[in-house]
């Protein structure tokens, strides 16, 4: 047995062994509204019962999963932190928790002009609807935005989202579900055009704007749900099951089968292009996943298992298994652990020959051949552990080998970019402390080890802190300075510093920012890099399910650029 298969083996019998239970609260629902680059805020109805130092959960399949620590509130929202290796996006649904007094939880749904990209976090969120509720559910909203630099392109996008949910339409046994965007983008490029004057012959360079104009449909979500009984559905269309969220899409069929204890389903279909997102049958999957939770005197846990194949030109191209378990180990301490192990790959061989060259002289032929064959390896691993020994102090300690994302479109900044890259896997360290009820400070340090020979998976180390003060006086708004360092195989020293203001207007329905940050960065091969970071963001409900925000952000180079950012959004619930 290898060191490999004895990690597997040794994690697996600890997501599986681990038996103990957290304690019951009631929920109140929030969604995320706005994430800037250190903050993430959180919209509810109202925030009675939460508290500064209240830890803040993500449902994620059938288990809640401790995602932000709150640093600030007003009466209708919340800014936090993240817990290491918790990627948040705008839409995600947030619970918190308090003691239940048998009233039945508050919800509001928001939605900010940066829209995540992400489809898995998006529809992950849209499917946790119970399937036993009725009614309609929707949301239709505009979303614009203007990229300008000075000395390259200027990119406008419009985009138009439409979402539907509507469980057992008309009483019955039917439910449909939809998510579809509508793309139309200008890119305005820059070139020079030669202009030659009729009366004088004489040829002037002048700068123009060349448009390229794109529209795109991209649907993510479309499916038809038959539910034979309140434990038992069957899907066809276009879905992203919670069960299989890393799997992504499925264009075909899928069951599934829930009880108290047990729960288990199964799906086949293929997978979306992976270039266009459109159906492509050639690219079968097929798998099943089966669940084991536990309540107890308002205890749980949970523990998933899935296997999946998935094929290309009917060849199997990738089969692994994902097992994921959380568990309240102590009435503070909280486990989190994810595995992914694939089942079959490649094995290589090199054999070498005699042969003559054209010449006639002696020479050694060498090639290579691959064998498929079965495997047991662990590709992807996450474990985090959430401590909170006092009210007003959380720790947490995490483990992350998963592969990072890269985006083939993204709105976030070169900055933000790059925190998210080299900041998310490795070992990391955060903690928060409250000690007095206006003022937070916290933080946390991250180290990579060295893997392989490519210098993107050479050691590195980060560390973030941050000071956050609420109501200050005259103002009654709230102030936070924060600090990044970071050091890469691809700079010597990264420093990014600054501070934001942030304020609640007409009791809660207008909320505004204003932060400025510094970046210096100093890069091994080409030297000094420095931005100037400025950024204003506000946002109005105008109505309990009309909301229009906006962002604007400008982008200054020393020495170079200047890059000017605008994101507006109007969307309506129904």
């Amino acid at each position: 047995m290898n060191k490999n298969t004895r990690n597997i083996l040794l994690l697996a019998g600890i997501l599986l062994g681990i038996n103990l239970f957290g304690q019951g609260t009631e929920q109140i629902k929030g969604n995320v509204s706005f994430i800037s680059s250190q903050n993430v805020y959180v919209q509810f109805v109202n925030t009675e019962g939460i508290h500064i130092g209240d830890t803040l959960y993500l449902p994620v399949n059938n288990k809640l999963l401790p995602a932000l620590l709150v640093d600030n509130l007003s009466s209708i929202s919340c800014v936090g932190k993240p817990f290491p290796g918790i990627n948040l996006s705008v839409g995600n649904r947030l619970l918190a928790t308090k003691k239940a007094d048998n009233k039945p939880p508050l919800e509001v749904v928001a939605q900010n002009s940066k829209e995540a990209i992400s489809v898995n976090d998006q529809a992950i969120v849209k499917s946790k609807k119970k399937n036993n509720d009725k009614g309609i559910d929707g949301r239709v909203s505009l979303s614009s935005y203007i990229n300008n630099t000075s000395d390259s392109t200027i990119n406008n996008v419009m985009r138009f989202n439409f979402s539907l949910d509507a469980q057992h339409i008309n009483n019955s046994k039917f439910s449909i579900e939809t998510y579809i965007s509508l793309t139309n983008k200008h890119i305005y490029t820059p070139f020079t055009e030669s202009v030659t004057d009729t009366l004088t012959n004489e040829t002037t360079n002048i700068l123009v704007n060349r448009p390229q104009s794109s529209t795109e449909l991209k649907v993510y979500d479309l499916a038809l749900r038959y539910d034979f009984n309140k434990d038992f559905s069957l899907t066809v269309g276009r879905k992203i099951n919670p069960n299989l969220a890393n799997i992504g899409a499925v264009d075909g069929l899928q069951f599934e089968k829930s009880g108290r204890v047990f729960s288990y389903g199964a799906v086949v279909g293929s997978r979306p292009d992976t270039y266009t997102y459109s159906f492509n049958p050639n690219l079968l999957q097929f798998g099943a996943f089966v669940g084991f939770q536990t309540k107890k005197e308002y205890k749980r846990s949970q523990t998933s298992l899935a296997l999946f194949n998935q094929m290309n030109n009917m060849k199997t191209d990738r089969r692994f298994i994902y097992l994921q378990h959380n568990n309240s180990l102590l009435k503070n301490l909280d486990l989190f652990c994810s595995l992914e192990m694939d089942l079959y790959g490649a094995k290589i061989k090199t054999d070498s020959a005699l042969t003559k060259d054209i010449s006639g002289n002696d020479s050694t032929a060498r090639w290579t051949t691959k064998t498929p064959v079965n495997m047991l390896d662990l590709t992807s691993a996450y474990v985090s552990l959430n401590y909170r020994p006092f009210r007003n102090l959380s720790m947490s300690l995490s483990y992350d080998t998963r592969k990072n994302v890269y985006y083939y479109e993204t709105y976030k900044s070169y900055v933000d970019s790059l925190l998210d890259k080299e900041t998310r896997q490795g070992f990391r360290f955060q903690a928060s402390y409250r000690p007095f009820s206006r003022l937070s400070i916290g933080g946390n340090a991250g180290y990579r080890l060295a893997n392989g020979s490519a210098v993107s998976n050479a050691a590195s180390s980060n560390g973030y802190g941050y000071l956050t003060y609420s109501q200050l006086p005259e103002l009654d708004a709230s102030l936070t300075l924060d600090a990044t360092v970071l050091k890469t195989a691809y700079f010597t020293n990264a420093l990014i510093y600054g501070g934001s203001l942030s304020k609640d207007y007409a009791n809660g329905k207008i909320f505004a920012e204003l932060s400025y940050h510094y970046a210096d960065f100093t890069y091994i091969t080409s030297g000094k890099f420095r931005q100037h970071i400025g950024e204003l963001s506000l946002s109005w409900r105008i109505a309990k399910k009309l909301m229009l925000s906006a962002d604007f952000e400008v982008t200054k180079e020393v020495g170079g650029t200047t890059q000017k950012r605008a994101f507006i959004n109007l969307s309506q619930r129904f």
